[in-house]
């Protein structure tokens, strides 16, 4: 890369840093709740359903959700700036794929958000029953089309897994320890690895397993531009 390339890569993994590290902050205004041994899935908690979630928390996970997506484009930038020229169709994955992700990120972060929402002011208002089916329904009519989202969130991280393990990025392949997908794997598996261990279930399960992804990207981002500013990209 140039000079003038290189600022700009360091610029762009540094503001996905900052978009990944709002978008940890949206993860942790649902998952910095108390554990139940009767809690299951996105949003049946209990500290939703006995009302002690503030729903505060939702304007948060909302302004850090939209701010977030811009900033974390940035750092799709940055991916793609990686992968060496010549390697088109990687380079279209991590366009494309980084594209929808951008689009439809926000707003997965907030429709989840909406489930802990709902399930905490309805079950207030017409009780925790009634609370429960209307948000099954409002879970099970949305999350079939936003399975949809994940599709090009999981072209951009293989294509750009699969330039690093190939050698195809300015960077050594040695880098893939500090990969997304490597952490995301074990920030999801900390919570299995704890309860197999007989820890039981926890917030920190909980922190680890829905801020997982971001929080692998803040690493990810992070490193690329220590990388660059360390004077070792490849030529």
């Amino acid at each position: 890369m140039e000079e003038k390339q290189q600022w700009e890569y360091q610029k762009n993994c540094l503001l996905g840093a900052v978009g990944a590290a709002l978008l940890i902050i949206g993860d942790l205004c649902l998952s910095m709740v108390s554990a139940n041994k009767a809690d299951s899935g996105l949003y049946m908690r209990e500290a939703y359903l006995s009302g002690e979630y503030p729903l505060s928390r939702i304007v948060i996970l909302l302004v850090t959700g939209l701010i977030g997506m811009f900033f974390y484009a940035f750092g799709i930038k940055a991916i793609y700036q990686q992968i060496r020229p010549e390697c088109k169709i990687l380079r279209a994955c991590i366009k494309y794929g980084g594209l929808g992700y951008v689009v439809s990120g926000a707003a997965l972060h907030f429709l989840v958000g909406t489930f802990a929402y709902w399930i905490t002011y309805l079950s207030a208002h017409i009780g925790r029953e009634q609370a429960i089916l209307f948000v099954d329904d409002y879970y099970n009519r949305f999350m079939t089309a936003i399975y949809f989202v994940y599709i090009p969130m999981i072209v951009l991280m293989l294509a750009s897994l699969i330039a690093v393990l190939r050698n195809k990025t300015n960077m050594s392949r040695w880098m893939v320890v500090f990969h997304v997908v490597v952490w995301q794997l074990i920030f999801a598996g900390i919570p299995d690895v704890l309860q197999a261990a007989g820890a039981g279930l926890s917030t920190i399960g909980y922190v680890c397993s829905q801020a997982s992804g971001n929080t692998a990207a803040l690493i990810w981002f992070l490193a690329s531009y220590i990388w660059m500013k360390t004077g070792k990209t490849k030529k």
